[in-house]
Formats: C-alpha cells, sequence, structure tokens
C-alpha cells in the first residue's frame, strides 16, 4: 500500500506497475481547501464516490497493470488512468468533502456517487450510473449503460443516452432526457421545466404540474404516461400517428383546431404548456391516484 498525505502545494503523483502482472493497491489523502473540483478519468473498471465532512479527498486505487496518475492543488485533483498494454482496469474509491464538484468519465466503466451533493458533470461510454444527492449543473452522457438518478435538490439535470434506461426520482431541479433506445422514467419531480424524449421506449412522468410550467413528452415508439399529483392548470396538446390517448377525466377538445389524430384541450386556467406525442404508443394522461378513464369528448371535433 501507498499513503501520501499531501500539502496544499500542487503536486503530481505518478504510480505505475511493473511488468510482471500483479495486483496493486494504493490509498493516499490530499488536504484541500473547502469544495474542490474533482475530476477521475477511467479507461476501465469502476469509479466509487462518496462524500464526508472533512477538508481533504482520500484515494483508493486497486489495479494489475495499469498506471495511475494524479495531479493535486489546493482546489483540485485529477486522477486518471494513463493507456499501456495489457489490463488497463483499475477500481477508483474517493471521498471527498461534501459539495464536491464532480467531473467523471469513463470507457467501460460503471460510476456510483453517492452523498456528495454537489454539481456533476459525468461521461460514460459504457457502463451503468448511479448517483444520488447532486445540486446545481447536473449533465450526464452515456453511449450504453443504464442510469439511476436521485435527490437532485436545485438547478438543472440534463441526461442524454443512446442506449440504456433512466431512472429519475426525487428531483427538484429542470429535467432534460433525451434517450435514443430505453425506457425514461420520472417520479416525484417538482419542477416547472420537464422534457423527456425517447426514439424506441416508454416515457412515464409523476410529480408536479406548476402554473406557467413547460413540459414535453414524446415517445416515438412506445407509451407516454403523465401522473400530475396536483390540481393542475395547463393547456395540453395531444397527437398520435395510430396510438390512442386515454385521459382519467373528462376534456374538451377545442373545436376547428385538431385533426384526426391531435387534439387540444385547457385544464383549468391553462397556465402551463403541456405537450404529449407517441408516433405508435398510447397516451396517457392521469391525475393523482384516479383509475383510468375515458377517452377525450369528441363532440367538438369537425
Amino acid at each position: 500500500m501507498n499513503r501520501i498525505a499531501a500539502s496544499l502545494a500542487a503536486v503530481t503523483i505518478s504510480l505505475g506497475a511493473p511488468l510482471a502482472a500483479q495486483e496493486h493497491s494504493l490509498d493516499t489523502t490530499f488536504t484541500v481547501r473547502g469544495t474542490p473540483r474533482v475530476s477521475v478519468n477511467n479507461l476501465s473498471g469502476t469509479i466509487v464516490v462518496t462524500g464526508w465532512n472533512r477538508h481533504a479527498v482520500r484515494l483508493q486505487a486497486e489495479y494489475d497493470n495499469a498506471r495511475v496518475e494524479a495531479d493535486v492543488s489546493p482546489s483540485r485533483v485529477a486522477v486518471r488512468t494513463l493507456s499501456r498494454r495489457g489490463d488497463n482496469e483499475v477500481t477508483y474509491t474517493l471521498t471527498v468533502p461534501v459539495g464536491t464538484s464532480l467531473e467523471l468519465s469513463g470507457n467501460s466503466t460503471d460510476i456510483d456517487v453517492r452523498g456528495v451533493c454537489g454539481e456533476a458533470s459525468i461521461s460514460i461510454t459504457s457502463g451503468d450510473l448511479t448517483l444520488a444527492c447532486a445540486q446545481g449543473a447536473v449533465s450526464v452522457q452515456s453511449i450504453s449503460g443504464d442510469i439511476v438518478i436521485s435527490d437532485i435538490r436545485s438547478g438543472s439535470l440534463d441526461v442524454s443516452v443512446s442506449s440504456g434506461d433512466v431512472d429519475i426520482r426525487n428531483v427538484r431541479a429542470s429535467v432534460r432526457v433525451q434517450s435514443t433506445s430505453g425506457e425514461i422514467d420520472l417520479s416525484d419531480v417538482d419542477a416547472s421545466e420537464v422534457t423527456a424524449e425517447t426514439v424506441s421506449g416508454e416515457v412515464a412522468f409523476a410529480g408536479r404540474i406548476h402554473d406557467g410550467g413547460r413540459y414535453r413528452f414524446e415517445a416515438h415508439s412506445g407509451d407516454v404516461t403523465v401522473r400530475a399529483t396536483n390540481a393542475f392548470n395547463a393547456s395540453v396538446t395531444v397527437s398520435t400517428f395510430s396510438g390512442d390517448f386515454e385521459p382519467d377525466f373528462p376534456i374538451t377538445i377545442t373545436p376547428g383546431r385538431q385533426n384526426a389524430r391531435e387534439w387540444e384541450f385547457t385544464v383549468g386556467s391553462g397556465s402551463a404548456r403541456m405537450t404529449l406525442r407517441s408516433f405508435s404508443g398510447t397516451i396517457n394522461l392521469r391525475r393523482g391516484a384516479a383509475a383510468r378513464g375515458g377517452r377525450p369528448d369528441r363532440e367538438n371535433e369537425p
């Protein structure tokens, strides 16, 4: 084991395994000021980050033939795996001050972040992500892998994934999710701006609809289900090519402003704007814990 206590002066640490394959471990603690910016770039393996109430960053790593490098200053810790022949897999475990801003990336890497509760920018080529507790600007980009995000306290959440399911819970921030292939499930969301779009998969939302808010939910091939947990006011546009529209409560279609597969109607004062689209799936509009209701009132259709 290597243990290094770093002062506030900038320092670079480079550790590499010898040519003979064997398991190595690293345990290093860096003293920092306040809430630093911490970045980790991994080629293959895992990144686990947790928060603590100390002005220090603890870096632990397990690896065989990989090369690990860390650049340290009073306000920033940057850790990366350097490419070399053979096994580049590293298991990183970091403990950082609560509120730290994170920049995490990996090629074939699973990432697990819990209790840090700061800003986060995460990019994964292939791997699963769990992020529990963040605030401020939070962005996630993934090509392949499932994403679970919870307890976003404020700010904005921007998620883009090519292939994988997205599960987002307990959010008090604006939300934007785009997926090419995968399910999008948003629950316990309290935000005035929410967008969720997927090409192949279903979209489900449960949360508050704010007066003056903007909400957009789209699925090309899959159902769209929106459940409002409050008595809401919204101007709603619904469109589908070959699917159905099933609201929980009676609605009145605006006359003269819809074709056979597109409807516009107002709930309450119509303060918020809501758009629901699906090319071939069923669009469900739910309210509270109500059971499934009938279809739209089409008496005013031309």
